[in-house]
């Protein structure tokens, strides 16, 4: 049974979670088939765009089920089916932070816990406002996990991470957007799909190839002084002006061909 689609539709790859059974919860099925898509996607010569979305009606993700995680630990080998589970859904967060496409996350109706922090690591996070969301890991007895102590902090602040960790409340997407955690919320599910179209058609008149390259600069500063950033910045422009395309690009643009 297939949990996690791909979709195709010209350069995007739509990755939908659609497990109705669990609400696309978290467990060992759907890391398995999660991240063999997230690599499939990434190794994809035509794809230039990856966007996460769920087919379900009512939730994106309830992320890891209390029940079911009570369930494992009293299991004899629980810990290490645990063990693999988060394993696995680390690899996932590091293959959507470092990939080489423009990622995307769609997300509507209720996205729990890890649901939503999976999505952290998105270039792009769009939601329906009135998603629902919650940070509830004080309350379950657990820590924060699946780079919510790495996002949350560098994205909303350190205050607010320990508001919404201590308090365990429910927030909404639109509370979200203002602290910075998504970009853009859209009325309904059906705008967000049509703006995420919208969205995809204006990234693919820009010169893909260099997506990577942007993505490693954002990702490097945080560890460089200034010194080595604009030196890194060098080298990699450096490295666009070699590109053959470079000069017809830049003629389009003076142009007016593409916009800018």
């Amino acid at each position: 049974m297939n949990i996690v689609n791909i979709r195709s539709k010209g350069a995007i790859r739509y990755v939908e979670l659609n497990n109705s059974d669990t609400k696309n919860g978290f467990d060992l099925q759907m890391s398995q088939q999660l991240l063999k898509a997230i690599h499939q996607v990434n190794e994809d010569p035509h794809c230039q765009i990856i966007v996460f979305t769920s087919t379900l009606r009512a939730y994106f993700s309830i992320g890891p089920d209390p029940k079911n995680l009570a369930e494992i630990l009293a299991e004899k080998d629980g810990l290490d089916l645990l063990d693999q589970i988060v394993s696995n859904f680390n690899q996932i967060i590091l293959a959507i932070y470092h990939s080489p496409k423009v990622t995307i996350a769609a997300i509507h109706g209720c996205a729990y816990g890890g649901g939503l922090n999976i999505m952290l690591p998105c270039d792009y996070r769009m939601a329906v406002e009135r998603t629902k969301l919650i940070e509830n890991f004080h309350y379950m007895g657990v820590t924060p996990d699946l780079s919510s102590s790495y996002f949350l902090p560098r994205l909303i602040g350190h205050a607010r991470t320990m508001e919404l960790i201590l308090t365990g409340r429910m927030f909404t997407a639109t509370e979200a957007k203002e602290w910075g955690l998504f970009q853009e919320v859209t009325k309904t599910r059906k705008e967000m799909i049509e703006r995420v179209e919208q969205l995809c058609e204006q990234i693919v008149s820009g010169e893909t190839e260099t997506v990577g390259l942007m993505k490693k600069l954002f990702q490097q500063s945080f560890l460089s002084t200034l010194d080595q950033q604009i030196e890194l910045e060098k080298e990699n422009l450096m490295a666009c002006f070699k590109n053959p395309n470079l000069q017809e690009r830049l003629h389009g643009v003076a142009n007016g061909k593409f916009s800018i």
